[in-house]
């Protein structure tokens, strides 16, 4: 990551991309308005376009300076400051879109803590508790979009 007059550059290619959305919004979060986070890819970020309008509406620019075939690179421009939700509030916010399918099973997923190495706890109730799918559903259901919804989610254990 390189910084220049407190504009951002992030060469994402080099960058496992499991780490790569936390690395962004991290950086993206810290920048003042008027700033902009230049992004370098090694495909179209597309996806993240999308998840920048579902978490920062109206609060970015998002222009294309390159596109592909090999490398793709994109700025982002913080054009307003936002309410930035605390890590445990989107943490909330993202089990709200899991417990639907839950609860239509009987079950329901309570949000327990969350460790200063972003490891999410939570206890699966009703139905859900001492399932022989539980795991499956932990895993599979309630782990992958926390980590879709909120990057820095590390992992997701239950009591």
């Amino acid at each position: 990551m390189s910084t220049t007059t407190d504009n951002v550059t992030l060469d994402l290619r080099d960058i496992v991309p499991a780490a790569r959305h936390g690395k962004i919004f991290s950086a993206f979060e810290s920048l003042e308005v008027g700033k902009t986070l230049s992004i370098i890819n090694d495909h179209d970020p597309k996806p993240l376009y999308y998840q920048f309008c579902a978490e920062y509406e109206g609060e970015f620019e998002w222009v294309y300076c390159e596109r592909g075939p090999v490398d793709w690179k994109v700025d982002i421009t913080r054009v307003k400051e936002g309410k930035i939700l605390p890590l445990e509030a989107r943490v909330e916010k993202a089990l709200e879109l899991v417990r639907p399918y839950l609860r239509a099973d009987g079950g329901d997923v309570e949000f327990v803590g969350l460790s200063d190495d972003n490891v999410v706890t939570v206890k699966l109730t009703g139905a859900c508790h001492g399932c022989p799918s539980s795991q499956m559903t932990l895993q599979m259901g309630v782990e992958r979009i926390l980590k879709e919804k909120v990057p820095e989610v590390a992992r997701v254990e239950a009591l």
